[in-house]
């Protein structure tokens, strides 16, 4: 049958299983649902002979499962279960974009190419900046922090959505448990919230300054739209780059997605340093006649270019945000959404926010010592 076929029937069959599911899309729409407790997934995908005749990405998983069922020996099925609790328990596990850990199917292959929990730690311990790891004999070359060819398909890196920070994570909690064994690595306290004025003391304390940037939150589900907030956090930090931006992170409920920045300085210097072309150039002259008498001084030479220094227009972070994010194209939820866009300072909207979620920043822990 055709993909449209596909997305049909499989939608139908997950309404027909779960009629209190919901569509979910990623690269075809699927059907979530609660059965017995447990979150599922409902997927469609084509039979296929092997991986490399797949229709869609779902089509190779069944070989994922018949791998891991084969090769996976009894004593170690306990030990998935152990570094999968793990990694839940040190925010590592899930290869969903909110997460960018340890999918569920690498985990399993971790165990099979250590042997065990234990071991999995003790070599994870070791790993530096580049890892590669194989089964069945190497495959293609990739540029992920991790790279663990995917045995049933060479030419695919089951560790794709690992990021740098999640690996350098996971580095860091085998290095520590190995050290000193404790059951809050799979079991860890929950944050403990900063009251608002605790909150306040610490970033008086830094003498910086926050501002939220904060957005509608739409329909786009989490797996398009956490990628969709770091790109727009990297053009927030470009804009607004002489401000000096030091930290930025985010805030997400069933509502909005909160952007907040922590910046050395809020507003800029009347003065602004104009850079011309160099002085051989043809447009010497237009910029000679747009700036002389009009700037606060020069044009002048410096180097092999004309510069001028010219009273800025914009100076606020407001100001200069709005004026120039005209200029970017931001994560579709946001770009649609720019219109809306409410900047405040973070003090003003502490009562608006998740208090545990901006503890994590201003005191960070890893999960295993709450």
């Amino acid at each position: 049958m055709g993909r449209e076929e596909l997305k049909r029937l499989g939608l139908e069959i997950g309404k027909a299983v779960l009629p209190q599911g919901y569509t979910k899309y990623a690269e075809h729409p699927y059907w979530h649902g609660i059965y017995k407790g447990f979150d599922v997934d409902i997927v469609p995908c084509y039979r296929i002979e092997s991986p490399e005749e797949k229709m869609s990405a779902v089509d190779r998983t069944p070989f994922h499962t018949e791998y891991v069922k084969k090769h996976l020996r009894e004593e170690q099925k306990d030990e998935v279960r152990l570094l999968k609790a793990f990694l839940k328990g040190i925010g590592a596990y899930g290869a969903e974009a909110k997460i960018r850990g340890f999918s569920g199917y690498l985990t399993e292959l971790l165990v099979l190419k250590y042997g065990d929990f234990l071991g999995t730690l003790e070599n994870v311990a070791r790993w530096r900046k580049k890892v590669y790891l194989h089964l069945e004999g190497e495959g293609a070359r990739f540029r992920d922090p991790v790279v663990f060819i995917d045995p049933v398909d060479p030419n695919r890196n089951a560790a794709s959505a690992v990021s740098e920070e999640k690996k350098s994570l996971f580095i860091h909690a085998s290095q520590s448990y190995l050290e000193e064994p404790n059951l809050k690595f799979f079991f860890p306290n929950p944050v403990q919230p900063l009251t608002p004025e605790e909150i306040l003391k610490r970033m008086k304390n830094r003498g910086t300054y926050f501002y939220v940037f904060t957005f509608p939150r739409d329909e786009t589900v989490e797996d398009n739209l956490y990628p969709q907030i770091r790109r727009t956090l990297d053009i927030f930090e470009e804009i607004l780059k002489e401000f000096h931006p030091l930290n930025s992170f985010y805030v997400v409920d069933s509502t909005k997605v909160h952007l907040i920045m922590e910046l050395e300085r809020e507003q800029l210097p009347v003065v602004k340093k104009h850079q011309g072309p160099p002085v051989w150039h043809e447009n010497s002259k237009n910029f000679l006649a747009q700036w002389k008498g009009n700037a606060l001084r020069g044009p002048y030479i410096h180097g092999h270019r004309w510069f001028a220094d010219i009273p800025r227009k914009h100076r606020t972070v407001e100001e200069v945000l709005r004026k120039e994010i005209e200029n970017y194209k931001l994560g579709k939820s946001f770009e649609k959404n720019k219109d809306a866009l409410k900047i405040i300072k973070l003090e003003e909207a502490l009562s608006s926010l998740d208090l545990s979620q901006l503890t994590e920043f201003f005191e960070p822990k890893f999960p295993w010592e709450r």
